[in-house]
C-alpha cells in the first residue's frame, strides 16, 4: 500500500529533517564534537518508526555543554541561522514552499542533573554515530512531556512502547537498567505514569519502579497531569522534580536572554516575569 499525500509528506519532512541532523553530526565530528539525536530523530534513526509514520518538526539534538558554541559555529558554517524568539533553535529556508529546516540544539535534559553522565555512561554506538542506550532513551520518552509539558499524549506513550519492545531478548535487562536510573535519577514520579499504562515491565522490575513513600506525593501529581494538562502542572512538576529548574527558569542565563529577547540587560530581566505570565494565555 502506498503512502497517502500527507503521509508522503509527513515523510518527505522527516528525511529532510534526518539528513540535515546527519549533516551536522558529520560536520561536528569533524571538528571532534559529538552530537547525539533525541526524540523522533533517534527513533527514526534506530528504525523504530519509518519516515512519515510518527512526524517531526524539528531534528532535537544534544551536545556538551562545552561545545555548544563550537557546534553553533559549526551550524552558521552550514547555512543556518538563529531562529527568532528561540534559546535554542537553529533553521535554514527549505526549498520551494517547503517549512524551514529546524535544528533545536539541546546541552542537557531536566531528568538528569550532570550531561556529561550521559555522554561518559549512557551512550551506545548507532546506525550512524553515538545514541542513548535504550535504557535512557525510554527515560527521556516517559519524562520529557510531563517535566516539560506538563502532560503525557498517546505519541509519547507509543514512543515509549517501541522502544521498550526493541529491547534485546526478553526485556528484563532493559526494564533493571531502566528501574536503576530512575532510582538515581529520582525520577520515578515521572515515569511511573507511562510505566503503569504500557503494562510492559513486570516482576521486580516493575516494583523496583514503583514510586514509594513520599515519592507517592509527587506521583500523584505527575498521574493528574498525565490524565489531563494543566497549564499549573506544567510550570509545578519541573521544580517540584528538582527545584533548581525553577530558579533557571525564572532567571535564565545571558545567553537565554539575548537570544529569547534580544536582551541581557537588567529591563530585560525584570519583564521576565510579566512576559511569563502573558504566555499563558497562549498555551492550550
Amino acid at each position: 500500500m502506498g503512502l497517502t499525500g500527507s503521509d508522503a509528506s509527513l515523510a518527505a519532512r522527516d528525511i529532510l529533517l534526518l539528513a540535515a541532523f546527519e549533516e551536522a553530526r558529520a560536520a561536528a565530528a569533524a571538528a571532534g564534537i559529538e552530537v547525539v539525536p533525541l526524540k523522533g530523530a533517534a527513533l527514526l534513526e534506530l528504525g523504530l518508526y519509518a519516515p512519515g509514520e510518527r512526524g517531526m518538526t524539528d531534528a532535537d539534538v544534544l551536545v556538551r555543554p562545552a561545545a555548544l558554541e563550537t557546534f553553533e559555529k559549526i551550524l552558521g558554517g552550514l547555512g543556518y541561522l538563529p531562529m527568532p524568539h528561540s534559546a535554542d533553535a537553529w533553521y535554514k529556508p527549505a526549498p520551494g514552499e517547503a517549512p524551514p529546516v529546524v535544528i533545536d540544539v539541546h546541552t542537557g535534559l531536566w531528568h538528569i542533573k550532570n550531561t556529561g553522565e550521559l555522554f561518559d555512561w549512557g551512550l551506545e554506538p548507532g546506525p550512524a554515530g553515538l545514541s542513548l542506550n535504550l535504557a535512557d532513551l525510554f527515560l527521556h520518552a516517559a519524562a520529557h512531556p510531563l517535566l516539560h509539558h506538563g502532560e503525557l499524549t498517546p505519541r509519547a506513550l507509543e514512543d515509549c512502547a517501541r522502544i521498550a519492545r526493541s529491547a534485546p531478548g526478553d526485556g528484563s535487562k532493559f526494564w533493571a537498567l531502566c528501574a536503576r536510573k530512575a532510582e538515581v535519577y529520582g525520577l520515578r514520579p515521572a515515569v511511573w505514569p507511562a510505566v503503569s499504562r504500557l503494562g510492559l515491565a513486570e516482576g521486580p522490575a516493575l516494583e523496583a519502579l514503583r514510586p514509594r513513600g513520599a515519592e507517592k506525593i509527587k506521583a500523584a501529581l505527575f498521574e493528574r497531569a498525565a490524565r489531563k494538562h494543566s497549564t499549573a502542572l506544567e510550570y509545578l512538576l519541573p521544580a517540584l522534580y528538582r527545584p533548581a529548574l525553577l530558579a533557571r527558569y525564572a532567571v535564565p542565563d545571558r545567553r537565554f536572554m539575548l537570544r529569547r529577547y534580544g536582551s541581557a540587560g537588567a529591563a530585560a530581566y525584570a519583564l521576565r516575569p510579566l512576559r511569563l505570565l502573558l504566555s499563558v494565555p497562549r498555551r492550550r
